[in-house]
């Protein structure tokens, strides 16, 4: 697994993705986007652009572009290629799929929180949510409301501030990345019936990364997903998901 801020766009290829791997990027959706639009619209598909055409918010509609360009570029980086000859599909599966002729087919899984968009890819499914703390929400509010008893909890014991904010967006990030990797997203009523608990690295199923202003990264894949050399594993928490008790 290789997570890493983008800051030069011009990624390399790597040698061939493995089927234990997975490669994610988060970045700047101005830069995302930038790339994006260089490439004008001919990657696109036509579902994709009628999709995006159907946006009437702008700044959603700049996410859209960014988060299907960046999933290509990814894809392009795993397994050879270059961004324009993958096609992004989601009309079987709510779970993006990544096809390029020639090549293995790819898991996709994107987000975006305020100005940074996040992708990741593998060759088994896979989950990943990005929150940037942004305005003042009910914190202990959501966390009953969406999150396993144990779980609004611990947001509840904390004292109002910046690592109550934490805590939320630790759970909230691997709730959404656990229902991404399913295809059934996050609904209430399912999630607080799961609890993320911490693991071992060996049998972890997910991992966090904190990130400034009480921010959150988090990937929900599968037990025996290899980090590859250059990972700030130092930084990861390892998580399961159980039934709530």
């Amino acid at each position: 697994m290789m997570v890493t801020r983008i800051r030069d766009h011009s990624l390399q290829t790597t040698s061939s993705m493995q089927i234990n791997q997975a490669l994610v990027r988060f970045g700047s959706l101005d830069d995302v986007e930038r790339d994006a639009l260089a490439a004008g619209e001919s990657w696109l598909t036509r579902h994709e652009r009628d999709r995006m055409r159907a946006i009437s918010a702008p700044q959603r509609r700049r996410q859209f572009l960014a988060g299907h360009w960046l999933a290509r570029a990814l894809a392009a980086q795993a397994c050879g290629g270059e961004p324009g000859q993958w096609r992004l599909d989601t009309l079987d599966d709510p779970r993006p799929r990544l096809m390029c002729s020639g090549r293995p087919d790819l898991w996709a899984s994107l987000s975006h929180s305020g100005p940074d968009v996040a992708a990741a890819v593998a060759h088994q499914p896979l989950g990943l949510d990005l929150e940037l703390s942004g305005r003042e929400r009910d914190v202990v509010g959501l966390s009953r409301f969406a999150l396993a008893p144990e779980e609004a909890a611990q947001v509840a014991a904390l004292a109002p501030g910046p690592e109550q904010r934490a805590r939320f967006h630790l759970f909230w990030t691997l709730k959404e990345a656990h229902g991404k990797r399913s295809g059934e997203g996050i609904r209430p009523s399912t999630a607080r019936r799961v609890a993320a608990r911490p693991s071992l690295p060996a049998p972890a199923e997910a991992w966090h990364w904190p990130l400034p202003g009480s921010g959150s990264l988090a990937l929900a894949g599968w037990p025996g997903l290899e980090v590859l050399p250059g990972v700030p594993t130092s930084t990861a928490s390892a998580w399961r998901f159980h039934p709530a008790a």
